[in-house]
């Protein structure tokens, strides 16, 4: 009897393991393509279509022993203005950032910010053909704790109607 007990909670251990292994899957309707045209110094409104982040699990100072990965439809909103040789990106209607263009081809550009008080590195990669945007910052410590953060977000934009 004793080994039939050892051997079920052996086998309930093994299944709760898988399970707090599996990979959790959500899916999210893509919006269409506008078709629309990105122009020099035209502001462009993104709206989230699905992020992903990678954070420290408890929201304290004290250091985490466990990481939180979170997936969902995304809340940033974000604001685009593209120049000859940068892109400005305001984060919910924030002060605007500069981007420095790294790659810029017919349908796709890059840009890059690189953080000032710590190395953290945004990236946006613009394709001008779906007006679909990919948007990640990570920092390699959070500002306020010994962990790291990361986050990315897939958007769909379109010009600023006057």
């Amino acid at each position: 009897m004793r080994h039939v007990w050892f051997s079920t909670f052996c086998f309930c251990f093994v299944v709760s393991a898988a399970i707090a292994q599996r990979t959790l899957i959500q899916e999210f309707p893509l919006p269409k393509a506008d078709g629309h045209v990105w122009e020099l110094k035209s502001k462009q409104v993104c709206n989230p279509v699905g992020s992903a982040e990678i954070r420290q699990a408890k929201d304290t100072p004290a250091a985490s022993e466990s990481i939180l990965v979170e997936a969902g439809r995304g809340g940033h909103r974000l604001e685009i203005t593209l120049a000859d040789k940068e892109v400005m990106v305001s984060v919910d209607g924030a002060t605007p950032e500069k981007y420095k263009v790294v790659a810029n081809k017919p349908d796709v550009l890059t840009a890059v910010r690189v953080g000032d008080v710590e190395p953290t590195i945004s990236t946006i990669s613009i394709d001008m053909v779906t007006n679909y945007v990919l948007w990640s910052t990570t920092e390699p410590r959070d500002f306020s704790r010994d962990v790291p953060h990361h986050n990315a977000a897939l958007l769909a934009c379109s010009p600023i109607q006057p």
